[in-house]
């Protein structure tokens, strides 16, 4: 049962994006086209319309990289260096590269390409690192309480998200081979609470993005 409630907080994440989209900053509506895409493919994976040869591994890790390709925009459009925005592409560009070859030839579709996950996952981390630092040492006047600023929640549900995905797929492969189920039961649920945290940041993002900007049209 928890599968559904987890996901009807995609649905959450969905609908608060959708109602308060008119307000949104450019950077965050890109993100109604991602959580659509989401509601619709958690949907179809929950009753395994998509597996073929007995897995949903080659479409998980399709998805990982349109979502590794997203995200890398989404972060990168908090950063408005141009030379570094050119590096990170590039980077990504490569990641992206290797993650094909390891997927088609290396570990195969059928099975999840756990090395090309975990490559993307800590880029991805790193990029939030790199925000932190930059917010964190900014030197500008203005004040930004970071519970309620946007950006900052945001990415804080997109690096706990993949903080566990990192830890989760850099011992699947060994637990796998032990056959050590508790490690698994307890992998996936750590896995399935920071989807949690990502949905609930989101949404909680989407909000003060309304709140903060009917605020500043009525000033």
């Amino acid at each position: 049962m928890l599968v559904y409630f987890y996901y009807a907080m995609d649905v959450v994440a969905f609908v608060c994006c959708l109602i308060t989209y008119k307000w949104l900053d450019k950077n965050f509506k890109w993100l109604l086209a991602l959580l659509s895409f989401l509601v619709v493919y958690d949907f179809v994976n929950i009753f395994d319309w998509l597996n073929l040869h007995n897995s949903n591994a080659w479409c998980n890790n399709l998805e990982d990289i349109l979502l590794f390709g997203f995200f890398t925009r989404f972060i990168l459009s908090f950063n408005k260096r141009p030379k570094f925005q050119k590096r990170v592409y590039l980077i990504a560009a490569i990641i992206i590269l290797l993650s094909l070859i390891d997927i088609f030839w290396i570990q195969g579709p059928w099975t999840r390409a756990t090395a090309a996950t975990v490559v993307q996952n800590m880029f991805l981390i790193w990029l939030i690192c790199n925000y932190y630092y930059r917010l964190l040492n900014d030197e500008s006047d203005e004040y930004i309480e970071l519970i309620t600023h946007p950006p900052f929640l945001a990415l804080t549900g997109i690096f706990f998200y993949y903080l566990a995905m990192t830890f989760y797929y850099s011992c699947f492969s060994y637990m796998a081979y032990r056959k050590n189920y508790d490690f698994y039961l307890i992998a996936a649920t750590l896995l399935n609470l920071t989807t949690f945290a990502l949905n609930f940041l989101f949404s909680f993002a989407f909000i003060c993005s309304l709140r903060k900007n009917k605020l500043s049209s009525l000033s």
